[in-house]
């Protein structure tokens, strides 16, 4: 699976996090209201400032994809960031467990399981592949 991975460049994986997250942000900025009453959880004004927070997120990985010099300078906060977003999402939703309906589940989730994989995704596309002792 590495093999695959290392196969994209830390741009194109940069790229690829913009595409799956600018969508679930977009809906969370116009929608905030009716996911807030479908999903439950903390209310319309938490879903927006998530989706605000993640839309800047958005850009800024698509500044980092246009600049190589701020991907090798950044990398590593760009994975710790995706971490750290990860397991705030997956500390809400232990705290709002009792008042989520279905699709609050299913956004957390996604906020729990897609900046993980994407953090490995860059961290394997950033490193280089290790050389065998004996060539």
């Amino acid at each position: 699976m590495k093999n695959l991975i290392r196969r994209f460049s830390v741009k194109q994986i940069l790229l690829s996090d913009v595409f799956v997250s600018a969508p679930l942000a977009l809906a969370l900025i116009l929608a905030a209201e009716p996911i807030a009453q479908w999903a439950g959880g903390p209310g319309a004004t938490f879903y927006l400032v998530v989706g605000i927070v993640m839309l800047l997120w958005c850009v800024d990985m698509a500044a980092m994809a246009i600049n190589e010099r701020w991907q090798e300078k950044y990398l590593n906060v760009m994975i710790a960031a995706d971490v750290a977003w990860s397991l705030l999402a997956a500390a809400l939703m232990v705290w709002f467990a009792e008042s989520l309906q279905p699709l609050g589940w299913v956004l957390f989730a996604l906020n729990v399981m897609v900046p993980l994989d994407m953090a490995w995704m860059k961290r394997i596309a950033g490193s280089k592949p290790q050389q065998p002792a004996f060539g």
